[in-house]
């Protein structure tokens, strides 16, 4: 299959793809040489796809697979490539507030702010989840076990999507502890899994939510596992910007930044307030600078070196009830 995209004018495909840390995530591969995101789609319980995604010209994206699919797969394919890249979000409005101020003017230049997230919001939740009181390396280990052990295999069996919530659901807390090492989140997990597969927590009411943005966050509250930290993520990647998802690594930039300054959850808000609605992309912007000053370029990182290492530190949630 060989599918072509056109693409909004603010795209940046390096940009959409690696300023977020889901892009050395399984089933994601990050190709730096030949500028191609290789994943796994699951098109349905038992059979994933392997594709290629590039650019191909200025105004388009490509996508390639080495099978053969049907109509219906095919726009599956197309379907989580365009969610995976938000390819159906106008950030012109937050590129034209950075243009107001001098630390953010490279952001709309770039055209940052397109956030890579996942084929699904299932997906999403996990890969969040297991973001949750733990050291970077450790998240990406946690979620390439769970793709190697239960994730759905394409045709030839070399490659594997992410589980899916009836593969996850068919798993005991305990395998998942074990076999994952998620730990606690072991149950967090199941229970979402087993919530999602049996119709009792609906995703794409979550996704496409009629009501306000408040009533979607709190409804992501209710969620076992997702805490304030989570919740606010999520909230970022299904497009409301304005929840700042406060953790040890936002207070670890702050604090470099203003050594002398005390900062709490509520003074933390104060200081994003003039970014509303975009509150949580120009701190994001602040954070991924700050690592490719440390790292380099982001599109250029190797992700078996730098992605494990993105953050070296401990990641934990501050005010996480």
């Amino acid at each position: 299959m060989h599918k072509t995209i056109a693409l909004p004018p603010d795209f940046d495909f390096g940009s959409a793809v690696c300023s977020h840390g889901f892009f050395v995530l399984a089933p994601n591969l990050w190709d730096p040489a030949r500028r191609i995101l290789r994943t796994v789609i699951a098109l349905n319980d038992e059979r994933a796809v392997e594709v290629a995604i590039r650019e191909s010209g200025p105004t388009q994206l490509r996508i390639d697979t080495d099978e053969r699919l049907s109509r219906a797969d095919a726009a599956t394919v197309v379907q989580a490539v365009r969610r995976m890249l938000r390819l159906d979000e106008d950030l012109s409005p937050f590129h034209d507030l950075c243009r107001q101020f001098p630390t953010h003017r490279r952001a709309a230049r770039t055209r940052f702010g397109r956030l890579l997230r996942s084929a699904s919001l299932f997906e999403d939740m996990v890969k969040v989840i297991c973001t949750c009181n733990v050291a970077w390396r450790a998240t990406v280990t946690m979620v390439e076990r769970m793709v190697r052990h239960w994730g759905v295999p394409t045709v030839d069996g070399r490659s594997r999507g992410f589980p899916t919530p009836a593969g996850l659901a068919a798993i005991s807390p305990a395998e998942l502890r074990r076999k994952a090492r998620v730990g606690y989140r072991a149950g967090y997990i199941h229970e979402l899994a087993c919530r999602v597969a049996g119709g009792r927590l609906d995703l794409d009411g979550l996704e496409h939510w009629p009501g306000s943005a408040d009533e979607r966050y709190h409804r992501l509250r209710q969620i076992r596992g997702v805490g304030d930290y989570a919740a606010s993520h999520l909230c970022m990647l299904l497009g409301d910007y304005s929840r700042l998802a406060i953790d040890t690594e936002m207070l670890r930039l702050l604090k470099e930044r203003h050594p002398r300054r005390r900062f709490t959850a509520a003074s933390i808000r104060a200081c994003y307030r003039q970014w509303h609605p975009y509150q949580s992309l120009a701190y994001w912007y602040e954070l991924w600078s700050d690592y490719v000053g440390r790292h380099g370029r982001s599109d250029l990182w190797s992700p078996a070196d730098v992605g494990p290492r993105i953050t070296s530190k401990r990641t934990t949630l501050v005010g996480h009830k």
